[in-house]
């Protein structure tokens, strides 16, 4: 029953593109203003939501409210209309099932072209029924609008006409006084105290839908000032129902707010004065009331129009995520498209086994790494001291590279190989056969790899084979152009061996980053370029230059850094990730998992189960059975990060969301992890709600993240406990204050405790696995 309750609430919030149950309430209150208007559209909605449910439509739309909110507008319209009555009663019920199914067939027929259906199924419900049941029923027109103070009196007596009469007469200036009435107008509502507590519950909703709304309504002030009205109706209907609902959508809930996006809002009001006159021009020889239609009009056009670009603009982005509030959709944007940029990126990893060292990367300029050809990777295998090699240098044995295997740094098919140039002896280069023996991989369509240098007749694959990521491709060698052993590793859009290079990351591997600039190319005294360094201050043996400038300076120690979706720099000692087993064992959360909660200070309180679930588009994400919060994670073979959270900020599961925010699943001494919250964790009132109205033109907030392990001598034995110690804050004008301090153990494959400080209190939970 509770969930009904929230649908209907859903509902009502949904007119304005929301999911708060505030407003929701709000809403409902103020469409009794007209105590029969209210009635109706509150028993259309019930309806509405109880035929999705026993119709089995989509659980989360009939949920969101997103079925039944067309049927809540049909109901209030009807009741404003006609008089009421057993017709009335009779025709909001068909009305709420027509458009009830209206809306389930436009979400799935505007859904699969990426629009979204608005209002469309209330104004076609309304012309039907206004077509075909009304007339014959001999609905007569209604007269609360004209005698609404006798409806007052007849439900709270000269009391409530009295509060009704003080409220219609307050002296409000006439500009706020249209403003609000358009407001409230979205309701059916004719007053400005209606419309005053739809703006407040606008502004508890959304500093940015709230903004944008007084936009839409002085643009289209400003353009009927100049022009006359357009269109028939009631002038507040028309500025609250198109142009400031329209400014709305375009400019902060189907579009990520920014400048250019109030720009569009802005935009949008002309468009809708010309589509208001047009459909009133028709629709008055049916006659017909326009009511929403302009605003779905504008609304899908512009939105379709940004569908149908070649080259998607920084200003205007469609909003990937509805997560029906302006804010929170341009706070999670903002962080994700950082964050989670290498979302559905193939991952590749390093091509070969232990510590190696780039020698030449993306932005080292040269020797041969140059134009078109830029994007590539050069590796070889440096000593203690930076040399490549032992001895006197001049054998191919004597290089630690050589012979090395090299693997498939991705799953793919294998596309080319050549295997049968000969090794060159150190010092010389082939440059009639430039690549050498190579291998090119096909992981996706036009996505592939290329592995070059390696030695003679070393590849043990063949075209046509399938590899797996870390299976043995080759050794490296020093075919080709290449001076001495090493490895050429390139990602490109072409199966052709040396086809243009793509900048494209790594998926995760440890670095030492380089203390010195890059290496610096030159030509070697055997008269070639390719793989050949000298420091700054000159070297007097090419063979010897790497030594000189990869070797760690004494005054800034390298410390290893785990690199997640990153490219190596010129300098960077690099190696796979050593996996911590106790953190990758207990943060590989498959569905089904499930963790029982509790509060170690009230150890007979009942326990919050967390259980793992997938969602229809595959995302898997941590439920709260208790609290009914949501948490969404995703990761790979070494990190595991949250990344997004729905519910109660008070709830344990958010708690645990902030303190494991992001967890690499490595041990590395000394490592700090961070990352970055998106704006909508900032718990303080005043800050986040100057941040909300600013936020799309400029963020002075800065929510942050970090991570670091908690030092204990026994923790690198496999299978001990793992402890870390994580830090949320907020930053402001060169301030940073602490939200929430926490410590997490990792224990037996799980998480065992979470201690969590926050807001001056202390909470200590302990964790059990269920079923263990």
């Amino acid at each position: 029953m509770n969930s009904y309750f929230r649908t209907i609430l859903h509902s009502y919030a949904m007119l304005f593109f929301s999911q708060h149950r505030g407003l929701g309430a709000l809403l409902l209150l103020v469409s009794f203003a007209h105590p029969l208007v209210g009635a109706a559209g509150l028993a259309s909605t019930a309806l509405a939501v109880a035929g999705a449910r026993a119709a089995g439509f989509n659980r989360e739309w009939t949920g969101r409210g997103a079925y039944s909110f067309n049927s809540l507008l049909t109901g209030l319209a009807l009741a404003s209309f006609y008089a009421p009555g057993w017709a009335l009663a009779g025709l909001v019920t068909v009305g709420a099932g027509v458009a009830l199914l209206l809306s389930v067939a436009l979400g799935g027929w505007l859904g699969g072209r990426g629009l979204p259906f608005l209002s469309l199924p209330f104004v076609a419900t309304v012309w039907l029924l206004m077509m075909g049941s009304a007339p014959l029923l001999h609905l007569p027109p209604a007269e609360a609008n004209i005698y609404w103070l006798n409806e007052a009196y007849a439900l709270g007596g000269p009391r409530l006409v009295a509060v009704a009469q003080w409220a219609a007469d307050w002296p409000w200036p006439p500009l706020l006084a249209t403003y609000l009435r358009a407001l409230g107008s979205v309701l059916f509502q004719d007053n400005a105290l209606a419309g005053l507590l739809v703006a407040a519950g606008l502004l508890w909703h959304s500093r940015i839908a709230f903004s944008l709304s007084v936009l839409g309504f002085l643009g289209a002030y400003g353009v009927l000032w100049l022009t006359g009205p357009a269109g028939s109706g009631p002038l507040e209907y028309n500025l609250g129902a198109n142009y400031v609902v329209a400014a709305v959508a375009v400019g902060g809930v189907f579009v990520i707010p920014s400048a250019a996006s109030y720009g569009w809002a802005l935009l949008s009001v002309p468009v809708t004065v010309v589509a208001l006159a047009a459909a009133t021009a028709v629709l008055t020889k049916l006659g017909l009331p326009a009511l929403s239609l302009p605003y779905c009009v504008t609304a899908l056009l512009f939105l379709y129009v940004l569908l149908l670009r070649e080259r998607p603009g920084a200003g205007l982005v469609l909003t990937p995520v509805q997560r029906y509030s302006p804010e929170r959709n341009l706070y999670a944007y903002a962080t994700d498209r950082v964050r989670l940029a290498h979302q559905g990126a193939v991952a590749f990893t390093l091509p070969f086994l232990g510590q190696w060292a780039c020698t030449q990367g993306y932005t080292s300029g040269g020797p041969t790494h140059l134009g078109d050809w830029g994007q590539a990777l050069d590796f070889a295998i440096a000593d203690a001291d930076g040399h490549t090699y032992h001895g006197a240098g001049f054998a191919l044995s004597d290089y630690y590279a050589y012979n090395k295997p090299v693997l498939a740094p991705a799953d793919g098919v294998v596309e080319e190989v050549i295997q049968h140039i000969e090794d060159n002896p150190i010092g010389e280069v082939n440059l009639r056969e430039n690549w050498g023996n190579t291998v090119v991989l096909r992981h996706a369509p036009g996505l592939y790899s290329q592995l070059s240098h390696l030695r003679a007749h070393s590849v043990p694959v063949k075209p046509g084979d399938y590899v797996r990521r870390g299976d043995i491709v080759g050794t490296c060698g020093n075919s080709g152009r290449s001076p001495e052993p090493h490895l050429h590793f390139q990602v490109q859009a072409t199966p052709y061996v040396g086809s243009r290079t793509v900048a494209y990351p790594l998926a995760y591997f440890v670095a030492e980053a380089a203390t010195k600039p890059d290496l610096l190319p030159v030509l070697n005294p055997f008269g070639t370029t390719d793989n050949v360094y000298k420091a700054p201050g000159g070297a007097s043996k090419a063979l010897a230059a790497l030594s000189n400038t990869t070797k760690p300076s004494a005054a800034i120690p390298r410390t290893p850094q785990l690199r997640h979706f990153a490219v190596p720099n010129a300098g960077d000692l690099v190696s796979p990730p050593a996996i911590n087993r106790t953190l990758s064992q207990a943060l590989r959360l498959p569905p089904g998992y499930a963790l029982d909660v509790r509060n170690a200070d009230a150890p007979t309180a009942p326990a919050q189960r967390w259980e793992v679930f997938t969602d229809a588009y595959n995302l898997t994400y941590l439920r709260c059975q208790t609290t009914g919060a949501v948490a969404y994670f995703a990761g790979d073979a070494s990190v595991f990060y949250f990344t997004a959270f729905y519910g109660s900020e008070d709830s344990w599961l958010y708690f645990f969301y902030q303190a494991a925010y992001r967890v690499p699943l490595v041990s590395l001494p000394g490592q700090i992890t961070r990352d970055a919250f998106p704006l909508s964790v900032v718990r303080n009132p005043a800050l986040a709600w100057a941040q909300d109205l600013l936020a799309p033109f400029y963020r002075f907030l800065k929510p942050t993240f970090a991570l670091e392990a908690v030092p204990d001598a026994d923790a690198a034995w496999p299978g001990r406990p793992v402890r870390l110690r994580s830090r949320a804050a907020v930053g402001y004008f060169g301030r940073e204050r602490a939200t929430q301090t926490a410590e997490l153990t990792f224990a037996d494959g799980h998480l065992a405790a979470l201690r969590v400080q926050r807001a001056g209190q202390e909470i200590n939970l302990t964790c059990s696995l269920v079923g263990a």
